[in-house]
């Protein structure tokens, strides 16, 4: 009944920052399952398959509980929403430094490792300082020295895959070095990337093959406490720091030859290198970029792939038409956003879907849930790049505030622009150069590893044209 009435009062109030203060909802009011003290319902979300589907299990619940509940899962309790409007609202309410959640193991480790990190744990004054430089660098001005950096690496790319002759052997392995040659060509400048590639080649290889085990092994973790895994030391959280540990050095090793080179082009680093940064928060910044980059970009490639894959005539119209590679690109994103989830901690009082959330409370954003929402898109669940395209008659402005793969506001993806470029470029040289054969026999699913990766390998052949 409580939920009836929430309902039938929600369709029929304005937009949540103009609700008035006598008709705003208490936030114990907020729909809620039923969960056992401590755990919450961590068994509930278990035995729909653990935080590997936690995708799935949160979206079961908007449409159980509506388009904001709250629960608690292991350690964390939390406010999730999916409707587009709230979760702008959240972001109108973020505040000057903005605050989001960072793995529990995350931070256990570098609080007992005494080890500072880049711009993704940051917080504050120091933060907004350097995020501030990064946004003048990476998001404003001219960008062909961007384009520039990621298509040597393309080129690369097309390369190794013309001696392909049958399914590719490891596709995830291929486009995670792909992806971090793209960060260090951009770190570079093309000009002393291709100069430098072949000597680095060794050090990137090796730095590809554990980069995506931090995310596989602090996937892990996500429902035990880390203040118990790591006092007790248990196999998970072993073997997690061993995969941080591996990763940073490689990580750090790179970064130290990448200065020791001193180059002297339009990289990244050398525009770094001019800031007003120390050159010990330069390391932690790139350390960051190079770990977290890697990862979501051969994600979301190995995504557009797939969905190209699965469709010839897709390809056949990117051939025809190179601008509809950035609707391909949106609508990829909006099925498959390799984080599934935003999160924001509140700075203030806030009023969220007709309820009154407290200071300091943990919001999700559920934007898997609200990139398949049926009164933004039509056939939510099909790839229908078209869609995105003005001149469709599906076509509405309201879709882009419902898919947001790379958030918004001031802590969006600094890296967006890189992204973008990266992917839409090497997607268009593929498909001009080859056709894309997907030899899975059945339907991949999203499995969550921190980020949203294909729930089996993909066997794409590229078979040249």
């Amino acid at each position: 009944m409580l939920f009836r009435r929430v309902l039938a009062q929600l369709s029929t109030r304005p937009k949540s920052s103009l609700v008035s203060a006598n008709t705003v909802l208490h936030f114990d009011e907020i729909p809620s399952p039923k969960g056992l003290p401590l755990v919450g319902t961590t068994l509930a979300l278990i035995a729909h398959g653990s935080t590997p589907k936690l995708h799935d299990y949160v979206d079961k619940r908007h449409k159980q509980l509506g388009p904001i509940f709250k629960e608690k899962l292991g350690p964390v309790s939390a406010v999730f929403v999916a409707d587009p409007d709230e979760i702008r609202a959240v972001f109108d309410h973020e505040g000057k430094h903005p605050l989001h959640v960072l793995p529990d193991a995350w931070v256990a480790y570098n609080q007992m490792y005494g080890c500072p990190r880049g711009l993704f744990f940051m917080d504050g004054a120091n933060w907004w300082y350097h995020r501030r430089i990064m946004n003048r660098l990476l998001l404003k001005g001219d960008f062909r020295w961007i384009e520039g950096a990621c298509e040597c690496v393309s080129d690369k790319l097309i390369d190794s895959l013309m001696g392909e002759s049958d399914y590719c052997g490891n596709l995830e392995a291929t486009l995670y070095k792909w992806s971090l040659d793209v960060i260090v060509s951009i770190l570079l400048g093309s000009g002393s990337y291709s100069q430098l590639c072949g000597e680095l080649e060794p050090k990137v290889q090796k730095l590809a093959q554990v980069t995506h085990l931090v995310f596989q092994t602090s996937a892990k973790l996500a429902l035990i406490p880390a203040s118990f895994a790591s006092k007790f030391k248990i196999p998970q959280w072993r073997r997690f720091v061993d995969s941080v540990d591996n990763a940073l050095a490689q990580a750090n090793a790179l970064v130290d030859t990448l200065i020791e080179k001193k180059p002297h082009s339009d990289g990244l680093l050398p525009k770094l290198l001019a800031e007003q940064i120390t050159l010990e928060d330069i390391k932690r910044i790139i350390v960051d970029l190079v770990l977290a980059a890697g990862d979501t970009t051969a994600v979301a490639m190995e995504w557009m792939l797939y969905l190209v894959a699965k469709s010839p005539q897709i390809q056949e119209k990117l051939r025809r038409n190179p601008d509809f590679v950035k609707h391909v690109f949106k609508e990829t994103l909006r099925l498959y956003p390799v984080a599934p989830f935003l999160t924001r901690i509140l700075p203030e009082d806030a009023i969220l879907g007709g309820y009154g959330v407290p200071k300091g409370t943990l919001v999700v954003m559920s934007i898997y849930t609200s990139g398949r929402d049926g009164r933004y898109f039509k056939n939510p669940g099909l790839f229908q790049p078209e869609r995105w395209d003005r001149k469709d008659e599906f076509y509405s402005s309201e879709m882009k505030k419902a898919s947001l793969p790379f958030a918004m506001g001031l802590r969006a993806c600094v890296g967006r622009k890189v992204a973008e470029t990266q992917l839409q470029m090497t997607l268009l040289k593929i498909v001009n150069k080859f056709e894309v054969e997907l030899g899975n026999q059945r339907e991949v699913e999203i499995v969550l590893k921190m980020v949203a990766v294909p729930s089996e390998p993909l066997l794409l052949k590229f078979k040249k044209l």
